[in-house]
């Protein structure tokens, strides 16, 4: 059937039966490998329900009827068994389709995943992880659905965090994701007006998962085979050195032992990466570089913080002692030793950078 005669056929039938028949199409195009333009342009009309004639005030699907829509795109996805073949059509679902004003897909995009969040629905938070890659942890869209979902789970419904904490056991892949951004979404800084601070309760969540499970910080590496590894490892490094020294003026003791588990689970990361990845470049020299240069930074703006300084150095030391036991980083001690130079002396950061000599 050509297209004009499939778009009026669609047009016709109208939603939700329409959707239905579009989702799947999508799948025995993308099974062809014929995903093209005409093929996004009946996903714009029937799954985002924006046609291309719409008036500037068209409203597209009512509350209902979106409710709807979002119960199709799960029970569709549910029903998938072929993981590649799910990906393909998410990715023509939510992907980029020729610069296309995708507002109105990024918002259904954050509706479907804060409800598959809530019902741990593996196969759309996977293709979810899937076109996290594919976009860019920190593009735009990928940001705003991330800082979506921590509005809806963090701080509009704090009581529902139980139900992220279980996304890890659901999906690694999408865990792993959603803790690469939220480093990036949150970072702490010397500068006190361009530093934030991860809610208490978002924080506790990725802690738990880290310590419990150190493989979650690896779960992207499969995906990303041959190319440069995207994890949440430098973030995090980057969380649990610099937090003794810039403080949160809210926060507590008990945020102070979060961070703690924290980083010890990092270095379980590390250790574990050895057997699933041995000799990736975790912790790239750019992270190091710049996380030394914050600890200067805040070093000299700390008289009076000996103890949190010694904390905050030891950290580091300990961290690049891992980073380079295990390969996971490209820097040697002589490296290190030299971005160091102007760090406050540390009893364990001498032991490392003096062990083995000049390797």
């Amino acid at each position: 059937m050509k297209m004009p005669s499939l778009r009026d056929s669609l047009a016709y039938e109208g939603f939700p039966q329409a959707t239905r028949r579009v989702l799947e199409h999508v799948e025995a195009s993308c099974s062809g490998g014929e995903a093209g333009t005409n093929l996004g342009a009946l996903v714009e009309e029937f799954v985002h329900f924006r046609p291309p004639d719409a008036l500037p005030h068209h409203t597209g699907l009512n509350a209902l009827q979106e409710l709807q829509l979002l119960q199709i795109l799960s029970d569709y996805f549910g029903a998938k068994t072929n993981v590649g073949l799910a990906r393909q059509v998410f990715m023509v679902l939510f992907g980029t389709r020729g610069g296309a004003d995708r507002l109105t897909d990024h918002k259904l995009l954050g509706k479907l995943v804060s409800m598959c969040i809530a019902t741990q629905h593996e196969m759309v938070l996977d293709c979810t992880a899937y076109w996290i890659l594919q976009e860019g942890a920190s593009t735009p869209p990928v940001l705003t659905l991330l800082t979506s979902i921590i509005q809806d789970y963090c701080m509009l419904m704090p009581g529902t965090l139980d139900t992220l904490q279980r996304v890890d056991k659901t999906s690694p892949s999408f865990a792993c994701q959603f803790v690469t951004i939220v480093t990036s979404l949150y970072q702490l800084k010397p500068d006190a007006a361009s530093s934030s601070h991860p809610p208490p309760s978002l924080l506790e969540v990725i802690a738990e998962w880290v310590a419990g499970n150190p493989r979650i910080c690896l779960a992207s590496l499969k995906d990303t085979k041959g190319a440069v590894p995207v994890t949440p490892i430098p973030g995090l490094c980057h969380w649990c050195v610099k937090s003794p020294l810039v403080r949160n003026p809210e926060s507590t003791q008990e945020e102070a032992m979060i961070y703690s588990k924290l980083h010890l689970g990092i270095l379980q990361s590390l250790l574990t990466a050895q057997n699933v990845a041995p000799n990736a470049k975790l912790l790239p020299v750019s992270a190091v570089e710049e996380m030394v240069s914050d600890l200067r930074a805040l070093v000299q703006t700390s008289e009076g913080q000996g103890d949190a300084v010694q904390l905050a150095v030891e950290r580091l030391a300990q961290v690049m002692q891992v980073a380079m036991a295990t390969g996971s980083t490209q820097l040697n001690r002589k490296q290190v030793a030299g971005l160091y130079g102007q760090l406050p002396e540390n009893r364990l950061l001498s032991l490392i950078l003096s062990y083995g000599g000049e390797g």
